[in-house]
């Protein structure tokens, strides 16, 4: 009698992708460098995924280079995966959308076939400077009311 073929479980298959990923990450990176990515992992996790805020001290500024920023998108992508129905996500791959007026360097993770249309990735640039813009002047505002309320650190 043949052996039945277990099922293939694809969140397995994510989850192992990812902590092969990761090791692979601690064995070529900078400690520094590998240290303050899991750190953002960890704290990315813990607020439950989805935006956050990164707030991050001079020195891990520095660390944060655009190497680490792409092994960040790659592990969000490979994160996002493990949520079941979402197993595609793993496949992503990041895209540099380069320059535009507010944002600078953009970055993004994208299906293969969008990393490979200029037009959608200019498109993407441009939707992502337009809301850095926005955000600008939403902060600009803010200011100038705390300002004018008197609650600036300014005065």
């Amino acid at each position: 009698m043949a052996d039945a073929e277990e099922p293939v479980d694809p969140g397995a298959i994510v989850r192992a992708r990812y902590a092969l990923y990761v090791e692979s990450l601690r064995v070529r990176m900078p400690h520094d460098q590998y240290t303050l990515l899991m750190e953002i992992i960890r704290e990315y996790v813990k607020a439950g995924g989805g935006r956050f805020r990164l707030d991050l001290e001079p020195a891990e500024k520095e660390l944060f280079t655009e190497e680490v920023q792409h092994e960040l998108l790659n592990l969000l992508g490979l994160l996002g995966a493990m949520e079941p129905g979402h197993e595609d996500r793993a496949d992503r791959v990041v895209a540099r959308l380069g320059d535009g007026e507010h944002v600078k360097a953009a970055m993004s993770l994208v299906p293969p076939d969008v990393a490979d249309d200029p037009d959608r990735l200019r498109a993407m640039r441009d939707r992502l400077d337009a809301q850095q813009h926005q955000r600008k002047q939403d902060e600009q505002t803010v200011e100038g009311i705390a300002r004018a309320s008197g609650m600036s650190e300014d005065d």
